[in-house]
């Protein structure tokens, strides 16, 4: 494309000119538009890629090469895995969905047969959070250790909420009331630290 150009244009110089003689093109004057047109190409280039727009995301689980990997925004879920050196042996492919688009930061997590089989797996989810942007306390989930961060809930008192939800989840925060020791004054409390879902 390059050579074309500077073709044509010395064409145009020939023919613009009555008296050949006064035209005398040195090896410097060529190289001279070649550099030209080249920095303008590489301008071109850079301004393209400026306004491409990427996103970095991490691919974990049953894929061959775990790691962040980045990609361009708008790219989905069946790129990442492909970034990621594809599913290794044992993935079960169909429990993500390979055409969602990805979200900068996003944690993708590759499940194995087994794990879904036996219902071990969870996918990681967006933990909810206070004004402050505090984590919440899921009652519903959370461990001994996290329910015993929670104002007024001890030892004894984190072992009666976990023993309630084998049986019964909690519908509302207000629920946790149902769980001796706690009423209302301990309620609240930890009403702004604490959630269901």
């Amino acid at each position: 494309m390059k050579k074309i150009f500077l073709l044509m244009f010395l064409c145009f110089l020939l023919t613009a000119c009555k008296d050949k003689s006064d035209i005398k093109f040195e090896k410097a004057d060529i190289e001279t538009l070649e550099e030209s047109s080249e920095a303008s190409l590489e301008e071109s280039v850079l301004e393209t890629t400026a306004l491409e727009e990427y996103i970095d995301v991490f691919v974990s689980g049953c894929v061959n090469n775990p790691d962040v990997y980045t990609l361009k925004k708008g790219s989905i879920i069946n790129e990442a895995v492909k970034m990621a050196g594809g599913f290794s042996e044992g993935a079960c492919k169909d429990y993500v969905n390979l055409a969602k688009k990805l979200e900068g930061g996003e944690h993708i997590v590759i499940p194995s047969v087994d794990e879904v089989e036996s219902a071990s797996f969870q996918m990681p989810v967006d933990e909810a959070k206070d004004s402050q942007g505090v984590a919440l306390v899921n009652i519903n989930t959370a461990t001994k250790e996290e329910l015993m961060c929670l104002p007024g809930i001890g030892e004894r008192k984190a072992d009666s909420i976990i023993e309630y939800r084998k049986s019964k989840s909690f519908s509302s925060p207000e629920d946790i009331m149902n769980i001796s020791g706690i009423k209302e004054a301990a309620f609240n409390k930890i009403k702004d630290k604490i959630c269901i879902n």
